[in-house]
């Protein structure tokens, strides 16, 4: 099985500064519901591989315009980012770098102020890690920047061989993972996934069935 991550654009919306707590609730709402900029990229054909998005318009605006696909993509909470909620309710209008900071902060610890613990987020993504590996099938991941980075946590912890992407994924990076038993042994890459240059790995590959290019 061969599992590709990739981040998602932003919704394409405009950040105000600084808001109170209400007018911060307010843009994060609207913010959710807007699509994603235009995307320069080549649509590949994805209709071997199961494509699994969250439940936000973005997710499946970046499943529509990065791939050609016959199965329709399963959008799931359990890829959903965390709901960010405003850390206190006040009308000063403060710096929008400090809500996000501080609910971050709070999602961290298991305030009562967020809906979401980090613990909780953990948990529903380690979910879709299980859902994964029981279906057992090729497939592609689209989520935030955050999800994406608790996913390729929970996935090396479970063995899996992880190339590509930055150490903070930009928007559109690809990662892929696999488990290390598909490593060919003679060479010190993941061979059986992207290197050209390893004829080991690309007769293992032929010889498994295992895909090499989305």
């Amino acid at each position: 099985m061969k599992i590709i991550l990739i981040r998602q654009p932003e919704p394409e919306w405009e950040w105000k500064d600084r808001y109170d707590s209400a007018g911060f609730t307010e843009a994060l709402a609207d913010a959710s519901k807007r699509g994603i900029p235009e995307l320069n990229a080549r649509r590949s054909d994805a209709a071997a591989y199961r494509i699994y998005t969250d439940t936000s318009r973005a997710g499946a605006e970046t499943a529509g315009r990065l791939f050609a696909f016959t199965e329709t993509p399963e959008r799931t909470p359990l890829l959903d980012r965390f709901p960010l909620s405003a850390f206190r309710n006040t009308k000063r209008h403060l710096p929008l770098w400090l809500w996000r900071v501080m609910g971050y902060l709070q999602w961290t610890v298991g305030s009562e102020m967020q809906t979401e613990s980090m613990r909780k987020t953990l948990r529903r993504i380690r979910k879709f890690a299980d859902l994964l590996e029981a279906e057992d099938r090729d497939c592609i991941v689209l989520c935030s920047g955050f999800v994406l980075l608790m996913l390729k946590t929970i996935l090396r912890f479970r063995g899996y061989c992880l190339e590509g992407g930055a150490l903070l994924p930009k928007p559109l990076d690809r990662i892929r993972a696999t488990k290390q038993s598909l490593h060919c042994g003679g060479c010190h890459h993941n061979c059986l996934l992207t290197s050209p240059k390893c004829q080991i790995g690309r007769n293992k590959a032929k010889e498994r069935g295992v895909r090499t290019e989305v």
